[in-house]
């Protein structure tokens, strides 16, 4: 199948059980409709029915790998990036796996406003204030003190979604991040966007009304049943005090 699209989707997976294989498969003609080139960083331990169903897309397709827990997850996105660049197309959009094939799924239309958008360097895409109010509680109360916190850091006048993890990108600003971002851990979702400003780049935000958070392993589910459990709140606290740390730390230097 052709495609006029110049944005490569590049994304991280792991995927030791395979859920995301029928996410991939029903997608399919989307992701090569709207996509023009695929770049995959994949743990080793993916599924091999995940991985076959990614080969099987009509799609150019670049692939990276490496063991899960062997590199921080901002690692694994940067090195996600750089296979992006790699396509050689003029824009980048980098997801988690599972995040894009949800929204995909659902709402189609969104996503292709999304990367009709070409006003900024990178663009923050996240949830809009409608989807936030349907997120489980622990993402709510946790995630919006992060996007209350980047923007005092960060002069904004509103609240951008950070923690989704999507991001669209010229080539230029993907490849300032593969050179210069030297965040391992989690918190690239507030230091990428801060580098970018910090060496001259334009960042705006997309809010989608669509996008939707599951947790990894409960790909293919309607319901999150994790509010109750009081070390899921608890992971969500470490992961929103990390994103806080790198945002009063970063080094605008």
């Amino acid at each position: 199948m052709s495609t006029t699209s110049d944005v490569a989707l590049a994304v991280t997976c792991h995927d030791p059980l395979g859920r995301f294989a029928p996410g991939i498969e029903d997608a399919g003609r989307s992701l090569s409709e709207v996509f023009g080139a695929l770049a995959v960083n994949a743990t080793a331990e993916t599924h091999p029915a995940t991985i076959d169903a990614l080969r099987a897309l009509d799609l150019p397709t670049s692939f990276g790998e490496h063991g899960a827990g062997t590199v921080g997850i901002g690692t694994a996105r940067q090195d996600a990036l750089a296979l992006g660049v790699g396509s050689g197309l003029a824009r980048v959009f980098y997801s988690d796996l599972d995040h894009i094939l949800r929204w995909l799924s659902t709402a189609r239309d969104e996503v292709e406003r999304c990367l009709a958008e070409r006003d900024h360097d990178l663009l923050v895409v996240g949830r809009s204030a409608a989807a936030m109010a349907e997120a489980p509680e622990r993402l709510r109360r946790t995630e919006e003190l992060v996007n209350h916190v980047y923007g005092l850091a960060n002069g904004l006048d509103g609240r951008w979604d950070l923690m989704i993890a999507m991001r669209l990108m010229n080539r230029a600003t993907a490849q300032t991040i593969v050179t210069h971002s030297r965040e391992t851990s989690i918190a690239s979702d507030v230091t990428w966007p801060m580098l970018v400003a910090a060496r001259g780049g334009t960042v705006g935000a997309f809010h989608g009304d669509a996008i939707r958070f599951r947790a990894r392993d409960d790909f293919g589910q309607d319901v999150d049943r994790r509010d109750g459990d009081p070390r899921e709140w608890h992971q969500r606290m470490v992961t929103a005090t990390a994103h806080v740390t790198a945002i009063v730390e970063f080094d605008r230097t």
